[in-house]
C-alpha cells in the first residue's frame, strides 16, 4: 500500500492473506468412485478444506479501519464510520478486480495434493512484490516531492517493504519444507501431523506481520486525514504538510511504528540468519529512494506549499 493509488500488491492484502490460504486450512482424503473401461475404481484424492468459515476480506478490512480509526485522534470534519467505509470500500475494490490474486487464494483449498500448491501461492505472492517494488519506491518518491515531510519518514515506509520482502522470503523457505515433508508422508494421519507442524511454524511469522502493518497501516492514515479536507480527497490528498499534524500524536504512532519494525525484523532473523541486518534507516532504501527523485520528470520536482 502507498500514498498514492497503484498496483495492488501482497502488501494490500496483509500478511491475513496468506494466513487464509496457509494457516486456516487443514489436509483431507477424498474418495471417489470412477468408471473407465466398463469397470469400477476408487481413487483417493488429497485436498484441503477450511478449519472455520472463512471469514471475507471485506469483513478482514472493515475490522481493521474500524481498529485504526479507533486509536487515532481525528479531525472535526471527519466522523469515524464514514472514514471507515471509505478506506474499506477501496481496499474491497482493489481486492475484488485483483482476479489473478483472489483466485491463487481461494483455490489453495481446492487444490489436490499433486504439486506444491502451498509453495507456488507462497511464491506468486513474492513475484508479485519483486515486480511492483519499482513502481512502490517510485510512488513513495512522488509523494515525498509533494510534502514537506523528510525523507527519512518515507524511507522508513520502504523499510517495511523490504522487511515484508524479507517475511515472504521466509515463508517460502518454510512452506517449502514443510510441504516437502508432508508430501514424503506414507498415510493420512502422518500427512496430517506434518502439515500441522508445518502451520505452527509459520504461523507466528504470519501473526507478526499482521503487528507490523498495523502499525505501518495506522500512521499513514493517520498522516491522510489530517491532511485531507473532505471524503474525495482522503485517500490521496494533493499535499501532505507536516503542520497540519499534532506533533506528539504524530510522533506517539512514528514511535510505535518504529518499535513494532524493529521487534519485526528482529523477530525474522531468528528464522533465517542469512537475512542481512538492516539498520531502520537502511542505506540501500535511501539510495533507491534518490535513484526514483532523479528519474522523475523535472515537471514533478517542485515543491508545493
Amino acid at each position: 500500500m502507498t500514498f498514492t493509488t497503484s498496483r495492488a500488491t501482497s502488501i494490500d492484502y496483509k500478511g491475513s492473506a496468506l494466513r487464509y490460504g496457509l494457516i486456516d486450512i487443514r489436509p483431507i482424503e477424498i474418495v471417489e468412485t470412477i468408471k473407465k473401461f466398463g469397470l469400477k475404481f476408487k481413487r483417493t484424492i488429497r485436498t484441503f478444506e477450511s478449519i472455520k468459515p472463512p471469514e471475507s476480506y471485506a469483513d478482514l478490512v472493515t475490522f481493521q479501519n474500524e481498529t485504526i480509526f479507533g486509536t487515532i485522534e481525528m479531525p472535526k470534519w471527519f466522523d469515524a464510520d464514514k472514514l471507515v467505509k471509505t478506506f474499506s470500500q477501496c481496499s474491497i475494490d482493489s481486492y475484488e478486480n485483483d482476479i489473478e490474486f483472489k483466485k491463487m487464494a481461494e483455490n489453495v483449498k481446492k487444490a489436490e495434493r499433486k504439486g506444491r500448491p502451498l509453495l507456488l501461492f507462497v511464491q506468486f505472492a513474492k513475484n508479485r512484490l519483486e515486480s511492483s517494488r519499482d513502481c512502490y519506491l517510485e510512488a513513495e518518491a512522488e509523494r515525498f516531492l509533494e510534502s514537506n515531510f523528510p525523507l527519512s519518514f518515507f524511507n522508513k515506509l520502504v523499510v517495511f517493504d523490504n522487511t515484508y520482502y524479507d517475511f515472504v522470503k521466509i515463508l517460502e523457505e518454510r512452506v517449502r519444507i514443510g510441504e516437502f515433508y508432508a508430501s514424503c508422508a506414507r498415510n493420512l494421519d502422518m500427512y496430517k501431523k506434518k502439515f500441522a507442524q508445518m502451520r505452527r511454524t509459520i504461523s507466528p511469522i504470519i501473526d507478526q506481520m499482521d503487528k507490523c502493518y498495523f502499525s505501518y497501516d495506522r500512521l499513514k492514515k493517520y498522516v491522510l486525514v489530517w491532511n485531507a479536507k473532505d471524503y474525495k480527497e482522503v485517500l490521496n490528498p494533493k499535499f501532505l504538510d507536516f503542520k497540519n499534524l499534532d506533533f506528539s500524536e504524530f510522533e506517539k504512532h512514528y514511535n510505535d511504528y518504529n518499535m513494532m519494525l524493529q521487534e519485526t525484523r528482529e523477530f525474522l532473523l531468528r528464522y533465517n540468519s542469512d537475512i542481512l541486518v538492516k539498520e531502520l534507516v537502511s542505506k540501500e532504501s535511501t539510495t533507491n529512494m534518490f535513484s526514483k527523485l532523479v528519474m522523475l520528470p523535472s515537471s514533478s520536482k517542485t515543491l508545493e506549499g
